[in-house]
């Protein structure tokens, strides 16, 4: 018997490795997609942190350019010293504020670098002016923002400069200068980064998780798989030993009820009144020797079910091979009033086949024919070539197969007789698809029923026509 438990896990393997690859594929391209995200998700950051930076840089400038002291004349001191701690509150609430500038008609009015202390500054002197009401807002000149290099230290400090510009009433010009450190584009897209990183980790821990949980689960079914394999296999081994167990009882049956009906006509031959005949007794006698012989082969013929490489065809003459299978049921045929006929073509065709294999079958199919005909008919066997196969029908008058059973009647343990084992004709499929053949059941006109076995030709055979 073919180990199909192997054949089936070895059909089911690609199919595990294709669902680890197509797993591990999906790991690798969730992370490859969050790497992606990340990425992008940090230059968008960045570029909103950058666009945040300019806005505070811009709202700061704007401030100072705006507010009235600066476009007035002759502070007092008192407003001098709260315009500087404006700007020095500015850096306090700012630590990336790196420098504040204002100068007026080119003289610097106030110039305070991050972490330089204003409290001991002087106002600068400036020309006395008539002191005037404040009037209207006056119009502001703002430029882009520029990018420069302080060195500080020893250090070299990118910043970004805004600057903005004012003409007074009086024509003064008052140029309002502010520079942020580019620390603070990073600063300001931090707490994003931060958010955006850990919803990175997280997503990757999600998928490494999942990859963890699918990876368990395929290693669940391929071992459920397996087990389940190794179940099927004792179950084909159990079943395969039933079979071949009820096979051997059934083969065995038609042999030795062909004995017992030989031994019982002996007997009474012997007991006859007129004296017993010699030529009948050794008739009687041969069969049994010969019926014997062939019990003795039966089990010869379910090495094929084991072992079905070891058995190789050969030209069988179907002729001889038919009249054997004939002689065998002989006695069957004495008792049930039933007469074998033969018809062949000239030559008698030879077929590529399994001796044993063959005999199995037309063994089974006699039997059931002769078991279905009613006393008094014929069985008859009929051979035909046709191209490069054989077809052998075997023709009985009984009650026929109904059409939809004529393909059921082939499968294990499937009959229509009451009492019958339901492996005669299955055993008899198996053994003709040995030879590779093939058998059908067809109605027959005239009523009864014709299995027809068709087998192929041998090529002495073909080469002869």
């Amino acid at each position: 018997m073919p180990d199909t438990s192997k054949r089936s896990l070895l059909s089911r393997l690609p199919l595990t490795v294709l669902a680890a690859v197509v797993l591990l594929l999906a790991a690798m391209g969730s992370c490859i997609g969050l790497w992606y995200l990340r990425q992008m998700h940090d230059r968008a950051a960045r570029v909103m942190a950058s666009q945040a930076v300019v806005g505070h840089g811009d709202q700061i400038a704007d401030f100072l350019a705006d507010i009235s002291p600066l476009c007035a004349t002759n502070l007092s001191m008192e407003q001098w010293r709260m315009l500087y701690r404006l700007v020095d509150g500015l850096h306090a609430a700012r630590p990336d504020l790196q420098f504040v500038s204002i100068t007026r008609n080119g003289d610097t009015i106030i110039n305070h670098q991050a972490g330089a202390a204003m409290d001991n500054i002087m106002p600068p002197p400036m020309p006395p002016m008539p002191i005037e009401p404040p009037g209207p807002a006056l119009p502001i000149e703002r430029s882009q923002a520029s990018r420069q290099v302080l060195e500080l230290g020893g250090k070299s400090v990118p910043v970004m400069v805004f600057r903005r510009e004012v003409t007074l009433v009086n024509n003064d010009q008052i140029a309002v200068e502010v520079a942020l450190r580019r620390s603070a584009v990073d600063v300001e897209g931090q707490t994003a980064t931060e958010v955006i990183r850990s919803l990175f980790r997280l997503s990757l821990v999600t998928v490494a998780l999942a990859f963890g949980a699918c990876l368990l689960l395929l290693l669940w079914v391929v071992k459920r798989d397996r087990d389940q394999t190794e179940r099927r296999r004792q179950e084909e081994h159990l079943a395969f030993s039933g079979m071949l167990a009820n096979g051997i009882v059934h083969d065995f049956r038609n042999p030795m009820s062909s004995v017992k009906l030989d031994a019982q006509m002996l007997e009474r031959e012997i007991r006859r009144a007129g004296g017993a005949r010699p030529e009948r007794m050794a008739d009687l006698s041969g069969r049994i020797s010969r019926t014997v012989e062939r019990m003795d082969k039966v089990f010869q013929e379910f090495l094929y079910l084991a072992r079905p490489a070891e058995e190789a065809r050969e030209a069988v003459d179907l002729s001889d091979c038919v009249r054997e299978c004939v002689e065998t049921l002989a006695p069957r045929f004495e008792q049930a009033g039933v007469m074998p006929a033969m018809i062949w073509p000239a030559p008698p065709p030879r077929v590529m086949a399994s001796p044993f294999a063959l005999r199995r079958a037309l063994l089974n199919v006699l039997m059931n024919a002769v078991q279905f005909a009613p006393a008094q008919s014929r069985v008859e066997v009929d051979a035909r070539v046709t191209g490069n196969s054989v077809e052998l029908d075997i023709l009985d008058r009984g009650p026929g197969i109904p059409a939809s059973e004529r393909r059921r009647i082939f499968e294990m343990f499937v009959t229509t007789r009451p009492g019958g084992t339901g492996l005669g004709l299955f055993l008899a499929r198996t053994a003709v698809r040995k030879c590779d053949g093939e058998i059908v059941a067809l109605e027959r006109p005239e009523g009864g029923t014709i299995i027809r076995i068709t087998l192929p030709l041998s090529e002495n055979m073909e080469k002869s026509q």
